[in-house]
Order: structure tokens, then C-alpha cells, then sequence
């Protein structure tokens, strides 16, 4: 499994515009090939930062949705509406178990 933590800010001017293309990308991307989850969520601390996790079967699954329409049009929207903080990272899963708990 591939996941990818996304960070950015939308300009203040463009906020609900972004937030709209947000609700279009997130849905499409939950029907593409592979998509295990995908989410967008407000920063509980800061309301103009937002976080996007996504989870994917594995890269392949990740490389052709990163080749979709809507993800280009994320891509063109970021550059002009966001603020210039985007930050993106993308994990591969090595292990997963139980967490063990304390007590």
C-alpha cells in the first residue's frame, strides 16, 4: 500500500473556489482504479490549512491516478489558487500489525 500526505493553503481570495474543486477531485479520485481512501480535512488548529491523505493499492494504482483529468486540474489550480505552501510526501507501507497499548 502507497500513502501520500499532501499539506497546502488556499488563498484567502480563492478559498471557497479551491474548496469546490477539492469536493470534484476527491470524488472522481475515489473511483479511480486502486484508491483505497482519499480525503481532504481542515487543519483543527489553523481553518486556511488543509491536509489530503490518500491510500493506494500500490504505486502503480497511484502513477495512472496521478495521470487523470482531475488531477490535472488540481495540479493547475494549486499553482494559482493555493498560497505556495503545498507539501507532499508519499509512504510505502513496510509493516503494519497491532499497536500494542500500554497497561
Amino acid at each position: 500500500m502507497v500513502i501520500v500526505i499532501a499539506r497546502f493553503s488556499p488563498r484567502p481570495d480563492r478559498r471557497d473556489e479551491f474548496l469546490a474543486l477539492l469536493a470534484d477531485v476527491q470524488e472522481a479520485s475515489r473511483r479511480d482504479d486502486g484508491c483505497v481512501n482519499y480525503g481532504y480535512y481542515a487543519n483543527i488548529t489553523d481553518a486556511s490549512s488543509y491536509i489530503a491523505v490518500e491510500e493506494w493499492a500500490d504505486m502503480d494504482a497511484l502513477a495512472a491516478h496521478l495521470r487523470t483529468p482531475h488531477v490535472g486540474r488540481l495540479i493547475a489550480a494549486i499553482g494559482e489558487m493555493g498560497d505556495g505552501s503545498l507539501e507532499i510526501a508519499a509512504h510505502e507501507v513496510a509493516r503494519s500489525g497491532p499497536l500494542p497499548l500500554p497497561g
